[in-house]
């Protein structure tokens, strides 16, 4: 099977390329084209093109490409990398959108209005639309959704296991958090009022527990939360580590006790998933995508982000059990793969491509 897989971004934290791309690098022929340049290494056997952050320059290559190959399915993953599509086969090579797939990523309501239009307007001449879970594909206004309903379906996101049983095994001596403190807490995502990092921050003003708490991701927020975190009491071990590669975020997800996630909107969060399987006990917001992982009871607490005394609740109560915390690391792992599993994901995808490509 011969694949062209249309992307914005190429870098540690794009979905399209982490669990799509890698995930199906033995079961199809690859041509990853990415809007910007490429933040990592590509792997060997995927073919890789950018514009160079120029959508006119990625016109010109995907146009190049679809005039050159004969591509049995096109995976489009954002609403930009559509349009530009649209533009380059027009008006010669349109009959590509019949092999052409859409993943909405995100929940509708967390995704800004021109990319809304944009992806709106692929929804409508893509072959086929799949969500990232249940709560995204019923967070689509219902306006939109009658344009689209008899050709979307709900694909579970999935995580790679494999990978961080690998990374497990070959970690070395380097240690991420300190053996003195009595919580790590590791809360991985952008920096930006939609993740919501200040209810976090905010809480422990309220409490005073000896913790070490690592925030992984950058953002428009960071020097407002940075700030934030300067004034808050001195027990606290507070660092923001940036970006950074999705082995290194796997790596202190392993050393974590606990994951936090105060987000207002998600799509299906990767990084939930792959803390849920490093161990990590999980806080997490009430939003739709949080509930639809619905994690084993004994290893999570759901909060209202909106909340502060619920979330100083949740920590004082993960401060006062953390042993237990400790020895039920394993217990979820299990849960994890059989709902998770990468394996799940890429097979029902795998199903839609066949769909696709015999049209």
């Amino acid at each position: 099977m011969k694949l062209l897989r249309l992307a914005t971004t190429l870098n540690p934290t794009s979905a399209p390329y982490n669990q799509f791309s890698l995930g199906l690098k033995k079961a199809a022929d690859q041509t990853y084209c990415s809007l910007l340049k490429n933040d990592i290494p590509i792997e060997d056997s995927i073919v890789g093109f950018h514009g160079d952050g120029s959508v006119f320059k990625m016109i010109k290559v995907v146009r190049n490409l679809i005039k050159q190959h004969n591509f049995d399915v096109v995976h489009i993953h954002s609403g930009v990398t559509g349009i530009i599509l649209l533009i380059a086969a027009f008006p010669f090579k349109i009959s590509i959108f019949k092999k052409t797939v859409f993943t909405l990523h995100n929940s509708w309501n967390v995704i800004k209005f021109r990319n809304q239009i944009l992806n709106f307007v692929v929804m409508l001449v893509a072959r086929k639309i799949c969500t990232c879970g249940k709560s995204s594909r019923e967070s689509i206004p219902k306006v939109i959704n009658f344009f689209i309903a008899k050709k979307t379906i709900a694909i579970v996101n999935g995580f790679d296991n494999e990978r961080i049983d690998k990374i497990k095994n070959n970690k070395d001596a380097t240690k991420h958090f300190s053996d003195n403190s009595l919580l790590k807490i590791l809360c991985v995502g952008a920096l930006n009022n939609t993740k919501n990092q200040i209810s976090l921050l905010q809480a422990f003003k309220e409490i005073t527990v000896d913790c070490e708490l690592v925030f992984l991701g950058d953002g428009a927020n960071k020097d407002t939360l940075t700030k934030f975190a300067q004034q808050l009491n001195s027990n606290l071990d507070i660092r923001f580590k940036g970006r950074v590669s999705r082995n290194l975020t796997v790596e202190h997800m392993l050393e974590a006790d606990i994951s936090i996630s105060l987000s207002n909107g998600e799509g299906l969060p990767i990084a939930v998933l792959e803390s849920m399987y490093a161990g990590c006990f999980l806080i997490l917001s009430t939003i739709p995508p949080h509930e639809e992982i619905s994690p084993p009871s004994n290893r999570c607490i759901f909060v209202d982000p909106s909340s502060i005394s619920e979330v100083v609740n949740a920590l004082q109560i993960s401060a006062d059990n953390i042993d237990s915390i400790k020895s039920e690391r394993e217990t979820s792992r299990e849960y994890s793969i059989k709902n998770f599993g990468l394996d799940n994901m890429l097979r029902e995808y795998m199903k839609v491509y066949s769909l696709l490509s015999n049209k």
